[in-house]
């Protein structure tokens, strides 16, 4: 028998298992309006958990929003800006955008523009664009964070079936960390530490950090703030009495 097969026989011989994927987290904002309720709406969003200007959102499993969960919400905000469909056609989501974009000044908007210049939205609505589509059109709620963790689970114990993941997003900075990465991270350091290798150790670490400045929008503060970090690098080492 191949390997090949072999895998393949041990693979049918295990039992059925169910992944899922569930988050929660908050929206940090003023108050909830709504464009944040149409928006957000498929995320069992709660205005008043846990308060104090934080607003409660989650992704369940069984029920995961999707845009064509965020149509009709965006269709009601649309009609009173004098939106209108045929009966007969389903609404374009492309299109309803467009209307509000008019409304709140913001089509000089690139990153607005090119969403709404998708073919097709006929898949999953993350947060990455609904946070874009809230920034954009503000109706006094002014949001400035998502915060959200999630996680990986399985109904049988299977290796690395399970895992984590955080994401942070506001105008400013993103940031998106999972579990699978920090074992791979530490693979790498490790390998480059137990060979000796400095210079490859180095490049995982530069990289790295790389990965984090990147999440800093605008240009000039990226720069700023790396010329920064190589200085304190360099205090560092000086304060350990290198030259």
């Amino acid at each position: 028998m191949s390997a090949r097969a072999g895998s393949a026989s041990n693979t049918r011989s295990q039992p059925m298992a169910n992944n899922h994927y569930e988050a929660t987290g908050v929206l940090v904002l003023d108050r909830v309006t709504p464009v944040i309720r149409a928006l957000f709406g498929g995320f069992q969003l709660d205005a008043d958990y846990p308060g104090n200007g934080d607003a409660y959102i989650a992704l369940v499993a069984s029920n995961p929003p999707s845009w064509d969960d965020l149509r009709e919400e965006l269709v009601e905000l649309a009609k009173p800006l004098g939106y209108t469909s045929s009966a007969q056609a389903i609404p374009a989501v492309g299109d309803v955008l467009q209307v509000l974009a008019r409304h709140f000044g913001a089509e000089g908007n690139m990153a607005l523009m090119s969403l709404i210049g998708r073919e097709q939205f006929d898949d999953a609505a993350d947060l990455h664009a609904l946070f874009l589509l809230a920034t954009c059109f503000d109706d006094g709620h002014h949001l400035r964070e998502i915060r959200f963790e999630g996680c990986w689970r399985c109904d049988k114990p299977r290796l690395f079936e399970f895992g984590g993941e955080g994401q942070y997003l506001s105008r400013e900075f993103d940031a998106h960390s999972a579990s699978g990465h920090a074992l791979q991270l530490g693979h790498l350091v490790r390998e480059a530490l137990s060979s000796g290798d400095f210079d490859q150790g180095a490049t995982v670490i530069a990289r790295e950090a790389s990965r984090l400045l990147a999440g800093i929008h605008n240009a000039a503060h990226r720069r700023q703030l790396q010329r920064r970090v190589v200085w304190h690098l360099i205090e560092g080492l000086c304060a350990d009495g290198e030259q």
